[in-house]
């Protein structure tokens, strides 16, 4: 019994579609952003917020930045992207990232992390 259970179980494991694991499009960044917005400045009824499209938003841009952050402190990194050297906060990176997609609609289509690095190479280009 005890076979048969771990055989369905690496049966299910196996067959799930890795598709579940895709990258988003910035169409998905932008809605999940405008509830990160609405998060960040507790502006509306917490009852109306999507935290899952807020985490997902917050967690995508800032794992970027913080991974950004650290490739461009390398030294002979080839430095595209300069975040001020007070850092920033989660709130000022979402308005960026948000600002740019409003910005571009055309390139909606794109994966969420082109448009992240998009939208940092725009408000922090190196020298």
């Amino acid at each position: 019994m005890n076979k048969v259970l771990w055989v369905m179980i690496l049966g299910c494991i196996m067959g799930y579609p890795m598709t579940g694991f895709a990258e988003g499009s910035g169409s998905d960044l932008l809605k999940q952003c405008t509830q990160a917005l609405k998060e960040i400045d507790g502006a509306v009824d917490p009852n109306t917020i999507d935290f899952g499209d807020a985490g997902r938003c917050m967690g995508q841009i800032d794992g970027f930045a913080g991974a950004a952050a650290f490739y461009e402190a390398k030294p002979g990194s080839p430095g595209a992207i300069c975040f001020p050297t007070e850092g920033t906060t989660i709130g000022q990176s979402v308005r960026i990232v948000d600002q740019y997609l409003q910005s571009h609609p055309e390139q909606l289509h794109e994966t969420s992390t082109v448009l992240i690095f998009g939208a940092f190479l725009t408000s922090y280009p190196c020298p």
